[in-house]
């Protein structure tokens, strides 16, 4: 029989969800989520991340089942469903993923960012397209007023 190996890479988001008892077994002691998980063989930090990206009835139903196919049968729990809910609530739901990529094009929020993103952009362009260019004719002024006026060449007055 081969042990799970602990994967720490996960971090503790899921410490709720693994020390969280599930019930009593045949001794009377309490079992945790992490215990049961090890005792059938798996890796408890990747069912839970497996769990986590599962919607939330495909999630309970799973548990519920890996419950039921724990060794010790002499469980003192009620219903691997109930136990399997109030689990599942205690799972992180950020590590959910779209779909695909189409679920998430058709998301409101993506079209919402678009729309306000075009409409401030719109905006700008419109405010640089109706801005006064600067008066040219007055720079002009300004720079001829303050240069010498032209001397004719000094071979022109000579005949």
């Amino acid at each position: 029989m081969t042990r799970p190996v602990a994967t720490p890479s996960l971090g503790n988001k899921f410490n709720a969800f693994l020390f969280a008892p599930i019930g009593n077994n045949s001794n009377g002691m309490q079992v945790s989520v992490l215990s049961g998980l090890a005792q059938s063989d798996l890796d408890p930090w990747e069912e839970a991340a497996v769990l986590a990206q599962l919607p939330g009835k495909t999630a309970i139903e799973r548990l519920a089942l890996l419950i039921g196919k724990m060794p010790d049968k002499g469980w003192a729990y009620p219903d691997a469903a109930s136990v399997a809910t109030r689990l599942v609530a205690l799972l992180p739901r950020q590590l959910v993923a779209p779909q695909s990529l189409g679920a998430m094009m058709n998301s409101r929020p993506w079209w919402v960012y678009v729309a306000i993103m075009s409409f401030v952009l719109g905006s700008q362009f419109m405010i640089a397209s109706h801005q006064l260019p600067p008066k040219s004719d007055e720079a002009s002024v300004r720079t001829s007023a303050t240069a010498s006026p032209q001397m004719p060449p000094p071979n022109s007055l000579k005949k």
